[in-house]
């Protein structure tokens, strides 16, 4: 998947532990991976502009539909958000890698 500018708040160590434990073949494997990695991406844009007030809405999707990666998304939201957008981002991954977590463990018996 491309880099996105949130891309450093996700750590998923653990994650990938549990699907090593689960012993699948590649395309099993990178299927799962694929669609771990939509859900992050449709939960963070999801708490994004569940913070971000709405007449901001299309402006932000705008530049971040013209340059995922680009790190200046950040200040943007914070600015526009007037908090923290790192805290809420990061919320939420843990709280989708405890959700992923106990599925995952739930696969293995």
């Amino acid at each position: 998947m491309s880099k996105i500018f949130y891309d450093h708040l996700i750590i998923l160590e653990e994650v990938e532990i549990e699907l090593d434990n689960l012993q699948l073949d590649k395309d099993e494997r990178r299927e799962l991976e694929h669609l771990i990695e939509e859900t992050i991406h449709h939960r963070v844009l999801g708490k994004i502009l569940t913070k971000l007030p709405k007449p901001h809405h299309e402006e932000f999707l705008k530049k971040f539909a013209s340059a995922p990666h680009d790190p200046s998304l950040i200040h943007y939201l914070n600015h526009k958000i007037k908090e923290s957008v790192e805290k809420h981002i990061a919320k939420e991954i843990e709280s989708l890698k405890k959700e992923l977590l106990t599925e995952l463990k739930g696969q293995k018996k």
